[in-house]
């Protein structure tokens, strides 16, 4: 599958973010991670997933990680609530091993399609993310979109292909040309017009937050 539009706001993202201290990334990989994002050099990075084959620090499950209260300077959730059976039980797992003060990083789909890892649960509207956040304790919760119409429009495109070629073996032509032309001369020219692109708050790939334990 191609990079897609969601995975690229993803990088950015996170590479405009600030990390220092003890940080817990749960769901992420230590080998073999998707995207671009690398960990900041200097920070102690540690992985918690339930996939031994990923090699993680903590083999877990995130609704009960083995450590002491207040562990942590920042705590990492990004792809990762959707395919949680328990999620307001991981948000308030994450506030108790984090520091005071200490930040949660998290990431969402929203208009994006169903996909394993190994099952997708759920999608949360920005309503939804502040009062789940809220009831585990988080302040200062940002909330900001992913994307617009065109993302989502492209994702969805790409989705589409990738399933063709999934069930099928074979993309059709038609969209083979169409993806050629997204993810290649037509690429920065569909990435500047999303940026222009209103209605971000309701037509969006998912959603990019940001909370802190008080």
């Amino acid at each position: 599958m191609h990079v897609t539009f969601r995975r690229h706001f993803l990088d950015q993202m996170l590479q405009a973010e600030t990390f220092s201290g003890k940080v817990l990334d749960v769901g992420g990989k230590k080998s073999n991670p998707r995207g671009q994002f690398r960990p900041t050099a200097g920070v102690e990075w540690k992985y918690l997933s339930i996939d031994p084959e990923t090699k993680p620090d903590y083999l877990c499950s995130a609704e009960k990680i083995p450590t002491e209260d207040g562990q942590f300077d920042a705590l990492l959730l990004c792809e990762v609530v959707e395919h949680l059976q328990n999620p307001e039980t991981v948000l308030k797992e994450s506030s108790r091993v984090l520091k005071p003060k200490g930040k949660l990083v998290m990431t969402i789909p929203f208009l994006y399609g169903v996909h394993a890892d190994p099952y997708d649960f759920q999608r949360w509207t920005p309503m939804k993310i502040k009062m789940e956040l809220e009831k585990a304790g988080f302040k200062n919760i940002q909330i900001k979109p992913m994307g617009g119409a065109i993302a989502v429009f492209c994702d969805l495109h790409e989705m589409w292909c990738f399933l063709h070629f999934d069930q099928n073996k074979k993309v059709p032509l038609f969209l083979r040309i169409t993806r050629v032309l997204i993810m290649g001369p037509f690429l920065k020219l569909l990435k500047k017009l999303d940026l222009r692109f209103p209605f971000k708050d309701y037509i969006t790939t998912g959603y990019y937050v940001t909370a802190e334990r008080p």
